[in-house]
């Protein structure tokens, strides 16, 4: 499990989770850029320049403190929840920067994803930082490595999104998965069970995720909450959980 004291796990998979994505998208040809996701308003190129907006804005309100994106838009939508705003700030930021072209949007990435490295690195993990709701946040702050622990899935999970849409596989390797599977433990608060040899099932806690693809596919939220269920073994209550968790929309 993931926590303040080995948060390192995770730092060390930012880069080359940076270097994979970089690397898929210079393969990427122009037409390619333009299918369609499982994020249903979302293509190739839009789910790419919603990860660079991530960086910009954890860079902007949490390195430099400027004011969080989602306040001006709470004063413009009175009454919204957090889902609507969030949901809305992403939608305009995709459409606004859609002129972006994939070259620069690579290049820019490039750049951003060394910028939070190299802050998370900086950071003090033990140190409060703003709210983390993957971790089942319910005050003012969380402590920051619960911020780049779920910074690391929400690459991940978008990361492979987008291998999904180009016909590749989710995000497997182990490195990245086993990263994955820990931030995942940490945030339900169970441990992780990893394989002993190729092949051995993957499990949080007492909920079996299968083998490696199949567990990438499940905590990138390749299937739906129902097929997950279907998915996994273990006891039907933390199953349940695991697929409203792990279950797209």
């Amino acid at each position: 499990m993931v926590d303040a004291g080995s948060i390192s796990v995770v730092l060390d998979v930012l880069r080359p989770e940076r270097a994979a994505l970089l690397a898929t998208l210079t393969t990427v040809e122009d037409a390619a850029w333009s299918r369609p996701t499982e994020c249903p308003a979302y293509t190739v190129k839009g789910i790419a320049t919603h990860v660079l907006g991530d960086d910009l804005s954890l860079l902007s309100r949490q390195r430099d403190a400027a004011e969080n994106g989602l306040l001006p838009l709470a004063a413009e939508l009175p009454g919204a929840d957090f889902r609507t705003l969030l949901d809305t700030f992403n939608d305009r930021w995709v459409a606004a920067a859609g002129f972006l072209s994939p070259a620069l949007l690579i290049e820019l990435l490039d750049l951003a994803g060394e910028w939070t490295a190299g802050y998370y690195e900086a950071v003090d993990p033990g140190a409060p930082g703003e709210p983390v709701g993957f971790f089942g946040a319910t005050g003012a702050s969380s402590p920051f490595w619960q911020a780049i622990a779920r910074e690391y899935v929400e690459r991940w999970v978008h990361h492979s999104q987008i291998r999904r849409a180009l016909g590749l596989r989710s995000l497997s390797d182990d490195r990245f998965l086993r990263v994955g599977v820990e931030v995942a433990a940490s945030a339900a608060g169970v441990e992780p069970d990893m394989p002993v040899e190729e092949g051995d099932p993957w499990a949080l806690g007492p909920v079996v995720l299968g083998p490696s693809q199949q567990a990438a596919d499940i905590l990138t939220r390749s299937h739906t909450a129902d097929e997950v269920r279907a998915l996994v073994s273990g006891p039907p209550a933390a199953a349940a959980l695991l697929a409203a968790f792990a279950g797209r929309p």
